[in-house]
């Protein structure tokens, strides 16, 4: 659930804080003074960087703030940053099963998930069913929609390789090297 918050809302330390962007949402974990720790990504003009920790004002974008909260968290307030620092300049962002969001939610429940990425994925399979009836008529649409299941069967590639790992996707990376 995200909740909105009001006017001059003080933001409770270890909170999962999130902006949204055209077409994404960006996250991140509140530090406390006015501090964001979360993995930059493609943040810097399409140049990958690592875990930082930033200003709450270069985080948001002068953009409105929006809290994530969790039923049944497995980590609250300080302990969540904590976790994060131990991930600090970190710096194997993946788009798909390694983003801003599996770090925040692993932070907090000990589980990396992005329900963003699964989004996306079924909306590629939306477009890809429509273009694909739509390909009799052009062959763009056909076009697009081998091009969204394409993406589509990618995304459920590495989604079912990191599965099988077991692992979260840090340790994943590292046991890479």
């Amino acid at each position: 659930m995200v909740q909105e918050p009001r006017q001059k809302f003080k933001i409770p330390v270890g909170s999962h804080i999130l902006v949204k962007h055209l077409g994404y949402t960006h996250h991140g974990i509140y530090a406390g003074r006015g501090r964001v720790i979360h993995y930059s990504g493609f943040a810097h003009l399409f140049k990958k960087h690592p875990i930082e920790m930033t200003s709450l004002e270069q985080f948001s974008h002068h953009k409105k703030i929006y809290i994530r909260s969790y039923k049944y968290p497995k980590f609250k307030g300080r302990a969540v940053v904590r976790r994060m620092r131990l991930r600090m300049h970190e710096n194997h962002y993946h788009l798909i099963i390694n983003n801003c969001e599996h770090l925040c939610s692993w932070a907090i429940t000990g589980i990396e998930s992005s329900p963003q990425v699964f989004k996306m994925m079924n909306r590629l399979t939306t477009i890809g069913y429509i273009s694909s009836v739509m390909s009799y008529m052009n062959s763009v649409f056909l076009t697009v929609a081998t091009t969204c299941f394409a993406l589509v069967l990618y995304i459920k590639k590495k989604l079912h390789d990191k599965a099988k790992m077991k692992l979260p996707s840090h340790v994943f990376f590292k046991n890479k090297k």
